[in-house]
């Protein structure tokens, strides 16, 4: 499977401007159209739909435990689409986009993972609040998805200036992803709640913002270009939410294994926020090293790279000395055949993107364990191409202390 979401939404959906990443990124600057499935003229001032919207509150402080949506102070007026039905004509330079961004970015990964998922994501929320409300501002160095809630604030780069997290696409991905995870496994009990679930948590909601942002035209040409082709080298996509061109929240292609982090045994309730998202690296790594193979995969498949050059760059990954690594053959091959390393990526992600979502939404969120979603991802890739990933999948997870055999019940 290979889509275009511009493709598919570019006759009857609705324009928006959306950094592909953050802005203070080189190659970023400026914000990429892209088309939404919503029909245009359909969003209400905001913008706003039947699902979600976003206001701008005048003044207002974050939602805590002692508040929650609707907000109920003065806001600014509301943005609102052009004739024609759409919000790209509201560009950086006007107050509104940073709520239009958000809007639009939501709609946008929501479109990603419904299209993987094969139907609309059901807010876990909507027993009480049948709306998400997005806020781009409030006077905080965070962002978080709530009850019925997402709000962002802001955070200095590397010149102490600070920037609006509503404009950096991958935290609203992975605030949004929280949502989604929340909707498609779902909420266990606070008896049933485990460290392993609030670290797959974090690692499940920065896989969503990984892949989202690999929907972008100019993202992965971006990737590709600055790799030459070379996954395993450092570049956007393995640095999840960057503030600048020397941090990121996490990375995707980091080397933590099970053995790194909190036992996974501790009470979920003992473990702090910040061993929480350590405690899902593991699991983001490995999801990452399956969508390379998969991409190399592809490379071959297509008939773009030799297998020989694969094997070697493999072996060179096994012996964790990929710089060390011979990568001329490559490099010549990117730039003989871009468009075949485009596809292979536009490819790889796909397939694991439909492998994830029918593998979370398999899942329960009950006494949860990393390896029953490791038995769960091999029954859902069987059922779309047999055996043939089988072995990599669990090598993947292995390497990580990601353990799987069958009948097992817990990590180890």
């Amino acid at each position: 499977m290979r889509f275009s979401l511009n493709d598919f939404h570019r006759r009857r959906g609705t324009k928006f401007r959306l950094y592909a990443q953050s802005p203070v990124l080189e190659g970023f600057g400026e914000p990429e159209t892209v088309w939404v499935s919503s029909p245009a003229g359909s969003l209400r001032p905001g913008p706003a739909d039947g699902r979600m919207y976003a206001i701008q509150p005048l003044e207002k402080k974050p939602y805590g435990d002692e508040t929650m949506p609707p907000f109920t102070g003065f806001c600014h007026p509301a943005a609102r689409a052009s004739r024609a039905g759409h919000f790209d004509h509201i560009g950086p330079d006007d107050p509104a986009f940073a709520s239009v961004h958000m809007f639009g970015a939501v709609r946008r990964v929501l479109d990603v993972w419904e299209t993987y998922l094969g139907g609309p994501v059901h807010w876990h929320f909507n027993i009480t609040h049948p709306r998400l409300e997005m806020i781009a501002h409030v006077p905080w160095d965070n962002a978080h998805f709530g009850w019925g809630f997402m709000e962002c604030g802001e955070g200095a780069d590397d010149q102490g200036v600070e920037r609006p997290f509503a404009l950096n696409f991958d935290i609203i991905a992975h605030e949004a992803g929280h949502g989604m995870i929340f909707s498609i496994v779902g909420m266990p009990t606070p008896e049933t709640l485990t460290a392993s679930y609030r670290g797959f948590h974090e690692s499940a909601s920065d896989c969503v913002a990984m892949i989202s942002a690999l929907h972008f035209d100019r993202f992965v040409d971006h990737v590709l270009r600055v790799t030459d082709g070379n996954l395993y080298v450092e570049n956007e996509m393995n640095r999840i939410g960057e503030l600048s061109r020397t941090r990121q929240i996490r990375k995707a292609s980091n080397a933590l294994k099970l053995s790194d982090v909190i036992d996974v045994d501790t009470p979920a309730n003992d473990v702090t926020g910040k061993q929480v998202h350590k405690l899902g690296q593991p699991h983001t790594g490995a999801i990452f090293d399956i969508m390379v193979e998969f991409y190399l995969d592809r490379l071959v498949a297509n008939r773009v790279v030799e297998p020989d050059l694969i094997a070697a760059l493999r072996a060179a990954g096994r012996r964790e000395q990929f710089e060390k690594a011979d990568q001329t053959l490559f490099t010549d091959a990117f730039a003989r055949q871009p468009e075949g390393f485009r596809a292979a990526l536009c490819e790889a992600r796909d397939m694991l993107g439909l492998r994830l979502a029918e593998t979370w939404r398999r899942l329960t969120p009950h006494d949860f364990v990393f390896s029953r979603e490791v038995e769960m991802m091999l029954k859902v890739d069987a059922e779309f191409t047999g055996t043939r990933h089988r072995q990599m999948i669990l090598e993947c997870f292995e390497w990580r202390g990601i353990s799987f055999e069958e009948h097992e019940s817990s990590e180890h």
